[in-house]
């Protein structure tokens, strides 16, 4: 049965946010040196995949975001997916109080791929190249082509599954998965890998003999 009670044309932003709110997102940093190379950073909920050929990731960026006109400038980009310890970090790049210089006072970071501040122990980081950028109402659309990736923080058990859990937003506050979850979560891609192992096997097993080419004369 349907319960809507509002047609699509007529759905206001407070009506959009409770229902996103209800997603969790990914929580990310991204990073970036404005024209004079001042390190700056924003904390980002809307990181996602766009294309793997080529590799290119997206977020959104509003335009009252206090790094909006700092972002617009960047032609690089360092994208940090941050561990579910790693709460404060993201409040940190979030709070628009802080001035850039604020943001890394305190913080273990180095300088990456051309430049760009990289903070330290995340899950994992992504160079970026600006890709493209567009306007969708009152957001920019930032894409990005993925120059390089670094995840040698990202633990794995035995069976190659990341030990290492991301930082969530999730109804106006950070969380983590829930235990049960990350067990059934790592078990089901053990189950997974086990049996794409076995298929590749039954596979091999049952694959015809290459036949002998047949000479000229035949």
């Amino acid at each position: 049965m349907n319960t809507a009670t509002e047609t699509t044309e007529n759905v206001n932003g407070a009506a959009l946010r409770a229902v996103l709110r209800q997603v969790p997102s990914p929580v990310t940093v991204v990073t970036a040196r404005s024209d004079e190379g001042q390190p700056f950073g924003i904390t980002i909920g809307s990181f996602a995949s766009v294309s793997l050929r080529p590799p290119l990731v997206s977020f959104n960026v509003s335009e009252e975001a206090r790094m909006y006109r700092l972002l617009a400038e960047a032609e690089h980009l360092a994208v940090h997916v941050l561990r579910r310890e790693q709460a404060a970090l993201a409040a940190r790049f979030a709070d628009p109080g802080r001035s850039p210089e604020q943001q890394f006072a305190g913080v273990d970071w180095r300088a990456g791929e051309h430049r760009l501040p990289v903070l330290d122990d995340v899950l994992a980081v992504l160079y970026c190249r600006l890709h493209a950028r567009h306007r969708a109402g009152d957001s920019d659309i930032v894409v990005g082509r993925v120059t390089g990736a670094e995840d040698a923080a990202l633990e794995t058990d035995p069976k190659g599954v990341p030990a290492a859990d991301p930082l969530l937003y999730h109804q106006r506050g950070y969380r983590a998965l829930p235990a049960g979850v990350q067990q059934e979560s790592r078990q089901s891609v053990q189950r997974a890998d086990e049996a794409a192992s076995e298929s590749e096997k039954r596979s091999a097993r049952s694959a015809p003999e290459t036949p002998a080419p047949k000479s000229a004369k035949s």
